[in-house]
């Protein structure tokens, strides 16, 4: 990502995406998976045929490049008709949406970026499920030259871009009107109901909680993830015409929060069914351990339109978040704009204690280069290859938006731990040392950026070797660290360079400022208590013995407890003497058919390994139990 000269060009590019993705992947997963991978090799296909050339895929969606539109459009087309008979010869059907779009793209590498592949985007967004969407640009070129019929969807505005658009009419179904500006209630509504479920689409991944053919009285929720209860949105209009608005909002939020890993959602009908019992906010919380719900309420008055939405933390008995949204004569896309960023500014980090740095964090960055970074943090936090592409993906864009923002080499350093973190790196020791480098062009620009003097401490400790220099952070990241993730960053050096009573005040803070910071945390809590009570010799173990029962009471079931945990149970009853005990967790571990070896233990990054006579004694002691070396 130098700085040398932009490298710009005219092209065609064709986006694509699944409708209904998320749906899909909820209700089969393989079916799901094994279908994609087949559609996209019949659009490869296409693609050679046609002389189209992919440069961006992630999950679902495909960006190709194209020299000519008439080849983009007759690809694109032949692909919509392979699709349809691949359909009505399957019973596992998968449809698309395709935008076509003639632009200037800034070309980076085998990539490319801009206003040209935006439009495309937006194009793909305004497409109906099995259809294609052009820009003029494209049906101007092509209009003559092909025997497409094509509808005129007139001037159309998302976001920034503003353009004409057209689709490719490939049966009389896709003959259809878009008003580009809403006089009338009904585009307002529709877009209403589409705004929380793109906006919200861009924050959070789930499952959903009840099976299909049965809703059982008993609730089993996932220990590892947050739960989310979505209240059916109240229609407080007074006209029962508007009451599929409110159901409408409801049942697609839960439909597209389907992109956040740590939470585990419960959808309308089981909102519905817990309704109908009369369940008590204590109930939810305490039964059913729910822990958020989410709530609003919508009027409709002629053409105005206020929208009021409300986040609770159940545990905390508080609202973390709430705004009222008032629209006239708006912009669909302006309205859906409007919702999904303040949802992902406020809910990102209310519910998932994901932050992207300190409190003023937004105010170094553009409004869109902001809003990029949270969407790359929760792409960060799920954690998987295709999460890193997208965080990448995020970061390109950013840096194209602000190049000269030194702010962004932090993002690029976490980019560059995220590859090492999910064994993408071809050179370890290459990368950290990059990643160093960039975090400590930060460091020396603004000292008081939490974000990156941790970072710069934790590549010190663990991967440059220079323990002294990290442990010489400390000090001046307890005073700048403020929000709950920073603190729990800072703890993990304390807990590094051996200052045990000050990792646990400071984890001990972060779980107080966000309970629900995620179990990862509570596990690296739990294993400072016990290097603590090593360092100190004590016998009884028994604050980390009460912590880690109170965390297993709270967040598991007997079921799902999960195996570290009954590791950790079956060392401290082995300390304490209570052999018979230790020998029953260290069974109940093996039952669960996950090998637990010192091996594994080491490779894991779980028990403090910068201590080396507790890791000794922590393998040791589970080697007497039983465990293996390998």
């Amino acid at each position: 990502m130098s700085s040398k000269e932009i490298d710009r060009k005219i092209a065609v590019i064709f986006a694509t995406d699944v409708v209904g993705y998320s749906k899909l992947m909820e209700n089969d997963e393989d079916q799901t998976i094994k279908t994609i991978r087949a559609c996209k090799e019949i659009l490869e296909t296409l693609f050679k045929e046609h002389g189209g050339r992919t440069f961006n895929t992630a999950g679902d969606s495909i960006l190709a490049e194209f020299s000519s539109a008439v080849s983009a459009v007759v690809c694109a087309s032949e692909f919509q008709n392979l699709i349809k008979e691949r359909n009505d010869a399957n019973d596992f059907k998968m449809n698309f949406r395709i935008g076509i779009n003639m632009g200037d793209v800034v070309k980076e590498g085998q990539d490319l970026y801009g206003d040209g592949v935006n439009v495309a985007a937006r194009l793909e967004a305004l497409a109906q499920p099995n259809g294609i969407t052009l820009s003029k640009s494209v049906h101007d070129m092509v209009n003559k030259k092909t025997q497409f019929l094509f509808n005129d969807l007139g001037e159309q505005k998302v976001k920034e871009n503003q353009f004409h658009a057209f689709d490719v009419v490939l049966d009389p179904s896709h003959k259809r009107t878009i008003k580009p500006q809403s006089s009338s209630r009904m585009p307002l509504y529709a877009g209403v109901v589409a705004v929380l479920l793109i906006g919200l689409g861009s924050i959070f991944y789930f499952n959903i909680l009840f099976q299909k053919n049965e809703i059982k009285n008993e609730i089993h929720l996932d220990s590892e993830k947050l739960s989310l209860l979505i209240v059916p949105f109240v229609n407080q209009s007074g006209n029962n015409n508007n009451q599929y608005i409110s159901d409408g909002i409801s049942s697609h939020i839960a439909t597209t929060l389907s992109k956040i890993d740590k939470l585990f959602v419960l959808d309308k009908s089981s909102a519905e069914f817990l309704q109908t019992k009369n369940i008590t906010d204590t109930q939810l919380k305490e039964k059913y351990g729910i822990q958020f719900m989410l709530e609003g309420t919508i009027q409709v008055v002629e053409t105005k339109t206020r929208i009021n939405v409300l986040l609770r933390d159940l545990r905390k008995n508080e609202v973390i978040w709430s705004e009222i949204f008032d629209y006239r004569d708006q912009d669909v896309f302006e309205v859906q704009d409007s919702l999904s960023n303040s949802i992902l500014e406020n809910i990102i980090p209310g519910v998932l204690s994901l932050t992207v740095g300190d409190t003023h964090s937004k105010r170094k960055f553009l409004p869109e280069v902001h809003i990029n970074r949270l969407k790359g943090r929760v792409a960060f936090d799920s954690f998987t290859v295709e999460g890193y592409y997208e965080y990448e993906k995020l970061l390109n864009l950013n840096r194209d938006l602000e190049p000269n923002n030194l702010y962004l080499d932090m993002d690029e350093a976490w980019f560059y731990m995220l590859g090492i973190w999910l064994g993408l790196s071809e050179n370890i020791e290459k990368d950290a040392n990059e990643a160093h480098r960039l975090t400590l062009n930060v460091v020396k620009k603004d000292p008081e950026y939490a974000y990156a003097a941790n970072l710069a401490a934790m590549l010190e400790s663990q991967y440059l070797g220079d323990l002294d220099a990290a442990c010489g952070r400390l000090e001046k990241l307890e005073q700048i660290s403020t929000d709950a993730s920073n603190i729990e960053m800072t703890a993990s050096r304390a807990r590094n360079c051996g200052k045990y009573e000050k990792s646990l005040k400071l984890y001990a803070k972060a779980l107080k400022m966000a309970p629900h910071i995620g179990l990862s945390m509570n596990k690296a809590y739990a294993v400072t208590f016990l290097m603590n009570a090593f360092e100190e010799n004590k016998t009884d173990f028994s604050d980390a013995k009460a912590f880690i029962k109170s965390q297993i009471n709270e967040n598991y079931s007997e079921e799902s407890l999960n195996e570290m945990w009954l590791m950790m149970l079956a060392y401290l009853a082995a300390k304490e003497g209570e052999q018979n005990l230790a020998l029953e967790y260290f069974s109940q571990q093996a039952q669960m058919g996950i090998p637990i070896t010192k091996e594994s233990i080491k490779n894991s990054n779980f028990v403090g390994k910068e201590n080396d006579a507790f890791f000794q004694d922590y393998v040791e002691t589970l080697m007497l139990l039983g465990m293996p070396e390998k």
